[in-house]
């Protein structure tokens, strides 16, 4: 029921991609401007030492079976491995540019957007109301920057265990018999892991924007509901999720990218359309689907 109504609000709130999109060009200016000094020498060495060109070579569309080019994914990040490692200078570079610059820059501007977006939301959902982003980004500031650097506590460490998890599998490549599942199995756990992350926190920022209560008093109220309703969530999420990254990776192989700026701001737009059906059906509440629907859940027993 929940993803069948953030469907429905994903057409009917279509104008917010827009806003969304927007938003993610001013923070792809700002990460951009960043990360220059560290990635432009980087990509120097990379360029210099032939690695561009072996990633260059797995989009070239010579064919070739999927176990060579599997091989070829392998040695190609091997190479982009050693190349970095094996500069001190460029080593630096790139854990500077992923710890401040993508770790830290990119999710706190980036994060400033939800708390306002599910505000906007909550108006439309709550009471058929048409509220402007702008202002409520605005007005929210200050709650929305607080918000977001407790929330990056969360995401960080479940990101990079997502990321010790994949990177370990990656070395499944070196067994032969497991070499042609490695993509399978590595895209699987991803997965799973993201529909549980997703699962514990669905109803942080709506518990704080319906609820008005604190930061840290709506994250345990999300992660409480999130292990009460595990199997609804988790299910939502994985399926999410599936598609979510089954339409980017089809629309960027066939558009040559240029889709991606349509599907990932509606991507962005869907998921926290679901977070607030999830936060609603679980608490029994009513909310518009559009003007003409209303959707009443079932009357939620508190215990």
């Amino acid at each position: 029921m929940a993803f069948k109504n953030a469907l429905k609000l994903l057409i009917s709130k279509f104008r917010y991609v827009w806003v969304i999109l927007l938003y993610l060009v001013i923070t792809g200016v700002i990460v951009g401007s960043l990360s220059l000094p560290f990635a432009v020498p980087i990509l120097r060495v990379l360029r210099e030492d032939g690695i561009l060109n072996l990633f260059a070579a797995l989009f070239d569309g010579r064919g070739g079976s999927f176990d060579a080019w599997t091989d070829n994914l392998y040695a190609a990040l091997s190479a982009a491995k050693d190349s970095i490692l094996g500069n001190r200078l460029i080593a630096f570079s790139t854990g500077a540019l992923v710890l401040l610059v993508f770790t830290f820059a990119y999710r706190f501007i980036l994060g400033l957007y939800e708390i306002p977006l599910v505000t906007v939301l909550e108006g439309a959902m709550s009471s058929n109301a048409r509220i402007g982003f702008t202002g409520r980004f605005i007005s929210r500031i200050g709650g929305s920057a607080c918000f977001v650097l407790v929330k990056m506590i969360y995401t960080v460490l479940f990101d990079a265990l997502i990321g010790i998890a994949l990177v370990l599998m990656i070395g499944l490549f070196d067994v032969p018999m497991l070499k042609l599942f490695v993509p399978f199995l590595i895209m699987s756990v991803l997965l799973v892991l993201l529909a549980i992350r997703y699962t514990l926190i669905a109803m942080w920022a709506p518990h704080i924007v319906l609820g008005g209560c604190g930061i840290f008093r709506s994250f345990a109220f999300s992660v409480q509901k999130g292990f009460r309703n595990m199997g609804s969530i988790f299910s939502t999420f994985l399926i999410a999720w599936t598609l979510i990254i089954a339409l980017n990776m089809l629309v960027g192989v066939f558009t040559f990218c240029a889709g991606l700026i349509l599907t990932v701001p509606l991507s962005m737009l869907f998921v926290n359309l679901l977070n607030m059906t999830l936060y609603y059906g679980k608490n029994g509440k009513r909310y518009y689907v559009d003007a003409a629907t209303v959707v009443t859940p079932p009357v939620i027993q508190k215990t």
